[in-house]
């Protein structure tokens, strides 16, 4: 499980669906993992990819208004952080990509690159494909 002892977490789309779809499976643990990162003062790190495709599937599942509204509070909470993946990273979740099963995406890739690049294993996501990868998800 992702821990909130973490000074960051790197986001994923799948955390952040569960966060802003009420009717979601994983809403309620989504909004709880939320509670102490905001009392510590911590940071979800989005990669822009994972806002893309956030947007994207809002878009079409709630439409665009909703998606946009979405857009717009991870751009300006204080919880979240909107990044741009480095080179280096882009590089290595397509590398990783290469490696991976036809069920984990590129997106997953980048998320994984980044929590790599920011040296840490957790993510605000429900991805079992993040935890067979090492990496430590929201359960």
């Amino acid at each position: 499980m992702a821990t909130t002892n973490d000074p960051f977490l790197i986001a994923d789309t799948s955390g952040l669906i569960s966060l802003t779809v009420t009717t979601d499976a994983n809403h309620a643990p989504a909004i709880e993992a939320t509670k102490p990162l905001r009392e510590r003062e911590s940071t979800i790190l989005v990669p822009y990819e994972v806002l893309v495709e956030t947007v994207n599937v809002l878009g079409k599942r709630l439409g665009h208004d909703k998606a946009a509204s979405v857009a717009s509070y991870l751009t300006a909470t204080p919880l979240f952080l909107v990044i741009d993946s480095s080179q280096q990273a882009r590089h290595h979740a397509l590398e990783r990509f290469k490696a991976q099963p036809q069920a984990v995406s590129f997106t997953d890739c980048i998320v994984m690159a980044n929590a790599d690049e920011y040296g840490t294993k957790a993510i605000f996501g429900f991805d079992t494909d993040h935890a067979k990868n090492g990496y430590n998800i929201l359960r």
